[in-house]
């Protein structure tokens, strides 16, 4: 009789052990997915703000100007939360040198901007492929499809490379490069 319930309690923990981890499966896919819904609103916010910057060049005139600023406003409220649901603590430098998390938006915003731009690219020529046929064409989507992957990977892994490093990168700094990013603090 013992052994019988020795193995009922065996299985009833192998059970309890299966359905915690299928539970932390499903967390971290859910994490992973909702960290991806965010680096997307991230890269459709700022190509907003590229939009209706290159239509207030076309034209001429700064039409858009305020609706860019609300944009950009909302943008860094998005990934604010981001780094508020990974429980990072990313500190402004409030000087001209810019923190090491300003650094760290800074490089997202470009790279899930880039990740939107590839997306474009791959649209456009599977558009282009349909039509032609052309084989050649195919493989240029495959390379496009590898580098998506591997530049998704990259923005993942600087958030996580980030989240692990957070202490240090609290106290590190570096002069803010205007040849690179022309986005100014608005005081």
């Amino acid at each position: 009789m013992g052994s019988a319930a020795q193995n009922a309690d065996v299985a009833i923990q192998a059970q309890q052990a299966q359905v915690t981890g299928v539970a932390e499966k499903k967390s971290a896919v859910w994490e992973e997915a909702l960290i991806q819904e965010f680096i997307y609103a991230i890269a459709h916010l700022n190509h907003v703000e590229q939009h209706l910057m290159e239509e207030d060049a076309f034209v001429g005139e700064p039409i858009f100007g305020d609706l860019i600023d609300l944009f950009r406003e909302q943008r860094k409220f998005v990934g604010q939360v981001l780094f508020n649901v990974l429980n990072i603590e990313a500190q402004r430098s409030g000087t001209e040198l810019r923190s090491a998390w300003e650094s760290i938006w800074c490089a997202l915003k470009h790279v899930t901007t880039a990740l939107i731009h590839v997306d474009e690219c791959i649209e456009k020529l599977l558009r282009k492929a349909r039509e032609s046929q052309d084989p050649a064409m195919i493989d240029n989507i495959r390379t496009l499809l590898r580098v998506r992957k591997a530049i998704l990977e990259g923005v993942l892994a600087i958030i996580d490379r980030s989240r692990k490093a957070s202490t240090v990168l609290t106290k590190a700094s570096a002069r803010c490069r205007e040849d690179i990013c022309l986005e100014a603090e608005q005081k």
